[in-house]
């Protein structure tokens, strides 16, 4: 009874030392695993920094937006009346001294140099950043080559919606056919082959499950959001650069040293109104005594 006691306990003991090696190796994850663990981490600041930055960007767009608002009150009807008045003056030659007549008078010191966008005379046209010479659409579908018929039908391989394994990665892929099929009518190979080596290189595009594969996964999401930080710095630095965004550095600095940019501005077209209405009322007496 008691030798029978004995086997049962160290029977008991070896189960026990087996589970607890089990347990220990569980919580020794392999390199991949740790790296894994990592990557993870790394991507979770990289998320935060990158939800930080598109806020950024999102209120820097609302504040040049409300900037460029309160110009266009302040001066665009006063240089859509400039011009029609500059119009009609050399409508009908007008001169005078040799030069015409609006934007021609001395320029507000503060807004000389030659980096100035009103230097040579004002011009409400600067402000806009329309693409007046982007070419309008023919109506005509572009001839498709059989290099880029053989590359669609690649693309749809690759990343056809009905390959998606949920809604999500289906909604994505669809987006990226409808890229794909815009592209193909154009006949824009170009598009094509960067739309064919994002799709290559984004984490959608990394098949199978495990370690390595999620792995792979979570570096390709990190380069992602690196890149997307990289963007919204471009895009950030276009805003400042842009006439308006220097504008409204020019109008912060002088509201700084304590006077009001726009409202000089506005002073000095009201000026040049003046000016020019007053030419022409000088030509229409000129012409009635003729």
């Amino acid at each position: 009874m008691t030798a029978n006691a004995d086997g049962i306990a160290e029977r008991m003991q070896d189960r026990a030392g087996s589970r607890s090696r089990t347990r220990s190796l569980e919580l020794r994850p392999g390199p991949e695993a740790a790296e894994l663990n990592r990557k993870r981490a790394e991507l979770t600041i990289v998320q935060g920094q990158l939800a930080e930055c598109e806020l950024a960007l999102a209120a820097s767009k609302a504040e040049l937006d409300a900037f460029e608002t309160q110009y266009r009150r302040a001066l665009g009807t006063r240089y859509a009346r400039l011009d029609k008045l500059t119009e009609r003056l050399e409508t009908g030659g007008g001169r005078r001294n040799g030069q015409h007549v609006a934007g021609t008078g001395p320029q507000p010191e503060e807004l000389q140099g030659a980096d100035d966008p009103f230097h040579g005379g004002q011009n409400w046209d600067w402000v806009r950043e329309d693409d007046d010479g982007q070419a309008a659409p023919t109506g005509h579908r572009a001839t498709v080559s059989e290099a880029a018929k053989r590359l669609f039908r690649l693309i749809a391989r690759r990343i056809h919606p009905d390959l998606a394994s949920d809604p999500e990665e289906r909604e994505r892929r669809t987006n990226l056919m409808v890229q794909a099929n815009h592209a193909y009518e154009l006949g824009d190979m170009q598009g094509l082959r960067r739309l064919l080596e994002t799709w290559e290189r984004s984490p959608d595009s990394v098949v199978g499950h495990g370690t390595r594969a999620e792995l792979e996964r979570v570096v390709r999401r990190i380069a992602q959001a690196s890149e997307r930080l990289a963007e919204i710095e471009r895009e950030l630095a276009a805003l400042e650069d842009s006439a308006m965004g220097w504008l409204r550095r020019r109008v912060r600095k002088a509201a700084s040293e304590g006077w009001d940019l726009l409202s000089h501005m506005a002073r000095e077209l009201d000026r040049q109104i003046v000016e020019a209405e007053e030419e022409l009322y000088r030509r229409a007496i000129q012409a009635a005594s003729v």
